[in-house]
């Protein structure tokens, strides 16, 4: 899994991704959409939710 920047029309939207394979290719599919970049900044939502997922990582390390 991984984190991505989808653009739309003038916005740009956080999402989560995995990669999968179908028969031979590698296919992608969005678990969620966490909302629009410049929403979330502006909140300070996406520090809450990388210190939040920290959590669950044995070899993060997060700098404050």
């Amino acid at each position: 899994m991984f984190a991505r920047i989808k653009k739309a029309g003038r916005y740009e939207y956080l999402q989560i991704v995995e990669n999968h394979r179908e028969d031979k290719k590698s296919v992608q599919r969005v678990i969620a959409t966490v909302g629009r970049i410049d929403e979330l900044k502006g909140k300070g939502d996406i520090e809450g939710l990388i210190r939040s997922l920290s959590r669950f990582s044995e070899r993060a390390l997060m700098v404050l």
